[in-house]
C-alpha cells in the first residue's frame, strides 16, 4: 500500500506546466525595392508580419522577427517544480492571418500575393534589435539555430497554425536564462509568401504565440515520491 500510494504522487507531480505568451516585439525586415517596401524603412507599427522569398513579389525577401519574455515560464516552472528542477519537452509557435487563402492579395501593397512555399524558424542570438527601430540595412546577422524548416500551404483566414520547434541547446538555455529569446522566420525558397497577424493586429486571439512546456527532473520525482512515502508512513504510524 506505501508503494501504491508513493507511484499515485510520483504520477501527480509530473504532470506537466505549459507556459504561453505573446511577444514583447515583432516586425519584418525586407530588402524589397517595390510598391513601398524598402531596406531602410521599419515596419514594427503594422498589423501584418510577412515571411516572403526574393521573387514572391516586390523584388526582395522578408524576414520576420519575434521576440518573447522567457521571465514568467521560468517562474512558473519553479514555482511547480523548484529552482530548475525541470526540462523542457516541447516549444511551439502559433501563428494566423487574415490573408491566408492562394494568391489572396493583402490590403497593403507592401506585402506580396499569398504563396505556399518552404520557411526556417530560428533561434536568434542577437535581442538588441527594437520593434520600431529595426531596418534590413541596420538588422545585425547574429548568430542562428535551425528549429526546423516547414512547408506553408495557405490555411484559410484566420485559422491558427501551430509549428513545433526542434529544442536545440541555445534556444532551450536561452528560455532558462529567464530573459528575451528572439525567433527569425526566413524563406527557404524563393516564391513563398506567408503574412500573418502581428502584436499590433486588433484581434488579440491571433497575435503570434509562444508556448514551452516543462516537465520535472526525475530527481525532483524521486524526491516528490520519498517526501510522500515518508509523510504516509508517519501519518500510519500515528
Amino acid at each position: 500500500m506505501r508503494i501504491a500510494a508513493a507511484s499515485l504522487t510520483l504520477g501527480a507531480a509530473s504532470a506537466q506546466v505549459v507556459w504561453s505568451g505573446n511577444p514583447t516585439a515583432d516586425t519584418f525586415v525586407t530588402n524589397g525595392t517595390l510598391n513601398g517596401a524598402d531596406a531602410n524603412t521599419n515596419y514594427g507599427s503594422l498589423g501584418a508580419i510577412s515571411v516572403a522569398g526574393s521573387a514572391s513579389g516586390n523584388n526582395g525577401e522578408y524576414l520576420a522577427l519575434l521576440k518573447f519574455d522567457l521571465a514568467g515560464a521560468v517562474a512558473a516552472f519553479d514555482t511547480a517544480y523548484g529552482a530548475g528542477n525541470w526540462t523542457i519537452t516541447s516549444a511551439t509557435l502559433r501563428l494566423a492571418g487574415n490573408f491566408a487563402t492562394q494568391g489572396a492579395v493583402p490590403n497593403n501593397a507592401r506585402f506580396p500575393a499569398i504563396s505556399s512555399g518552404m520557411f526556417e524558424i530560428d533561434w536568434f542570438s542577437d535581442d538588441s534589435w527594437t520593434e520600431t527601430g529595426v531596418t534590413y540595412n541596420n538588422f545585425t546577422a547574429g548568430t542562428t539555430a535551425s528549429l526546423g524548416g516547414f512547408t506553408y500551404t495557405p490555411p484559410g483566414n484566420n485559422v491558427q497554425v501551430t509549428w513545433s520547434l526542434g529544442l536545440v541547446p541555445a534556444l532551450t538555455s536561452d528560455i532558462a536564462s529567464a530573459g528575451a529569446v528572439s525567433l527569425r522566420l526566413a524563406p527557404t525558397d524563393t516564391t513563398l509568401s506567408y503574412l500573418f497577424n502581428s502584436r499590433s493586429y486588433n484581434t488579440a486571439a491571433n497575435y503570434p504565440l509562444l508556448s514551452v512546456t516543462a516537465v520535472p527532473e526525475p530527481s525532483a520525482l524521486l524526491l516528490a515520491g520519498i517526501g510522500s512515502l515518508i509523510l504516509l508512513t508517519r501519518r500510519r504510524a500515528d
